[in-house]
């Protein structure tokens, strides 16, 4: 049908103001079909290229103004067309927020806006072809449609409101793409009825009752994993209906981090995908019981589906005070603009003081946003565990990248906030020096590093202990490490308990807690039990480096519980090292002999810096928090305090 045809016989339209409903006949179209028809007749093809020049977008009228578009009736193959009205909050507007995916920003399809042509992207161009009636008009709100992205100022002030634009909608729905040719949507949609019903049962909980506030899906599961059999030896279990779900939950709307703020703020939630649909806590639940047990995830191909970005979304939305947990998970979510990280959660953020410093501004470079995000949490929380979420990779090293992922790293793992105080009750104290990008910190150094040898999170799995390569590369790895610790006590051999003690604390990072002694003693009987798997086939260095005695108290111990990691992910390179003085510790990154354990007043952990520069001119730069044993609990507080440089 060509895309004038739904112009010659406009349709009547319905658009709710201050509660009431208005209708229009919409004689501009006619106008413009009538100008459309006329050149067309004359200039043939030609004409489609001069329609218009494009969309206009006028300004809006305040900072509270925004538009609604209103979907036009057409068939399928039938061009889009759309009108955008302009409204404010005290009008009540009636409109449905659409949540999808942006794609490839290159592919771009037309639709006619106002009788002009918009150029949108193609993901938001199938989403309208599939929500739009065949008999009525239909009123939406999409970004790239409702915002003029061309316009910063605006793009800005519309940010800052979206979140109350997707709550007071009524309903948002979820837009995840089309169907397969083998119609894997209606497997999938049912396969998630057939297990939400499932676990609404054994659980005895209803979908349309559970809401934010209560235990997330994921905790419910885990408080009640007992009472529930693995997904696949459920009755309904089939190859089929995992297969559904791996395609379901592979799709890249799960990733966005726009989707966190858009799906927190309204409970009326639908997801569609191709002509099926479900809600949001259905999709969520299931996907909470997929990645329960990571053997039965990978062994149904779900390592690369993103369940477990569905099932954290639900966590992002219960703690606002703690913002920056709510950042860090979200680094593993993707968005076009690295900005957008931010502004992005912006309204799921409480922030009592200089909030209007991470106020959306897209006059700001990337570097600004997150240097004010670095001020704004220092000025909050009168801490510096915001510098805790560098990775060591920055410029400037002290302000975090936060659209590049950091999860799985000890010890945010645990989710929990820590008790550590190597400062002892202190406020942090600190300048920024914005012309330069140079954070001054004041603090104290603890000690120099003198041994460094990286490890990875990784060594601790099974899939690494089983495998012929793995044991290969833990023999080496773990016998260089004993060789360090070796020299560390001037080669006094067997190593002292209490270096082996030292090195298994702070390889868990002290389990996230106050660790008591029967624990420590757990734990060290854990790493010997792991060492003792690692060297299986080399007892001459095995014995050389552990007392005898302690090999016989560990012979009952589980060595294959020590140091697991709780998500099966890619790890960053970390470091274990010992100071001059003796000081065993784990860093989140590598490090090497010369960096410095620094502490800064008001933190959680101390920080390892890497002098840059002699002298006067001496900086540093941060390689990333660590746990030292003998520093968490602020034995060394109340040391001089100098003010430290860091780029």
């Amino acid at each position: 049908m060509p895309w004038f045809s739904h112009i010659l016989k406009p349709p009547r339209s319905i658009f709710t103001v201050n509660g009431k409903s208005k209708s229009c006949k919409f004689q501009d179209e006619m106008n413009i079909a009538s100008n459309i028809l006329r050149i067309c007749l004359s200039d043939g093809d030609a004409a489609l290229a001069n329609l218009g020049n494009g969309y206009d977008y006028q300004g809006l009228p305040s900072a509270k103004s925004f538009r609604v578009a209103e979907l036009l009736p057409g068939r399928d193959g039938d061009d889009i067309v759309c009108k955008l009205h302009t409204t404010e909050w005290e009008s009540h507007p009636e409109y449905e927020g659409i949540s999808y995916a942006w794609g490839d920003p290159k592919l771009k399809a037309p639709i006619f806006c106002d009788g002009k042509i918009l150029e949108v992207n193609k993901s938001i161009h199938t989403a309208l072809s599939h929500f739009r009636y065949e008999d009525r008009s239909r009123f939406i709100w999409a970004d790239t449609i409702c915002i003029n992205q061309k316009d910063l100022d605006e793009r800005g002030l519309q940010v800052k409101q979206m979140k109350r634009i997707y709550e007071n909608a009524k309903r948002v729905q979820v837009w995840l793409g089309p169907d397969t040719e083998d119609h894997q949507a209606a497997a999938a949609v049912k396969s998630i009825q057939v297990v939400s019903d499932f676990l609404c049962d054994k659980l005895g909980i209803s979908i349309e009752e559970h809401t934010v506030g209560d235990d997330t899906y994921q905790e419910l599961l885990l408080k009640n994993r007992d009472k529930l059999p693995l997904p696949n030896e459920t009755d309904f279990s089939t190859e089929a209906m995992w297969k559904s779900l791996v395609w379901f939950y592979s799709h890249s709307f799960f990733t966005r981090v726009w989707v966190i703020q858009e799906i927190s703020a309204n409970m009326n939630r639908e997801v569609n995908v191709g002509y099926e649909k479900t809600v949001w806590n259905r999709v969520d639940l299931v996907a909470s019981y997929i990645i329960m047990d990571s053997a039965f995830s990978d062994a149904y191909g779900f390592s690369g589906a993103y369940c477990w970005w569905v099932a954290t979304m639900a966590e992002l939305l219960i703690q606002p005070t703690r913002w920056l947990n709510i950042l860090y998970l979200a680094s593993n979510y993707g968005c076009l603009d690295a900005r957008d990280i931010i502004y992005g959660l912006r309204g799921l953020m409480a922030l009592p003081k200089d909030e209007h410093l991470l106020d959306p501004n897209y006059s700001k470079s990337t570097v600004e946003v997150y240097r004010d995000t670095v001020e704004v949490a220092l000025v909050n929380f009168k801490k510096a565990d915001v510098l805790l979420y560098v990775t060591g990779n920055e410029s400037p090293s002290w302000i975090p990248r936060w659209d590049i992922p950091m999860l799985f790293r000890n010890p945010f793992r645990f989710g929990k906030p820590m008790p550590w105080k190597p400062a002892g009750d202190t406020e942090s104290k600190w300048k920024i020096d914005k012309s330069a990008n140079v954070l001054s910190l004041s603090g104290f150094t603890v000690d120099v590093i003198k041994y460094a040898e990286s490890y990875n999170q990784r060594s601790f799995a099974n899939s690494t202990i089983d495998s012929e390569e793995g044991k290969v590369k833990l023999k080496n790895l773990w016998t260089q490490i004993l060789h360090i610790f070796g020299a560390s006590v001037g080669g006094a051999l067997p190593l002292p308990e209490s270096l082996l003690t030292a090195a298994a604390v702070s390889i868990s990072f002290g389990l996230g807690h106050k660790i008591n002694p029967s624990e420590k003693i757990e734990l060290l009987h854990n790493f010997v039990a792991y060492l003792t798997i690692v060297l299986a086939d080399d007892q001459a260095t095995l014995t050389t480096y552990i007392l005898g005695d302690l090999l016989r108290d560990s012979e009952s111990a589980d060595g294959r519980a020590f140091g697991k990691p709780v998500w099966d992910f890619q790890y960053p390179e970390s470091g274990i090292f010992i100071t001059n003085d003796g000081l065993v510790g784990c860093a989140i990154a590598t490090t090497q002999p010369g960096d410095e354990v620094f502490v800064s007043l008001g933190s959680t952990y101390p920080m390892i810096l890497r002098p840059n520069g002699i002298g006067e001119a001496r900086k540093y730069v941060i390689r990333g928090f660590a746990y030292v044993d003998g520093v968490m609990d602020g034995e060394r507080a109340g040391s001089v305090c100098t003010e430290f440089e860091i780029q």
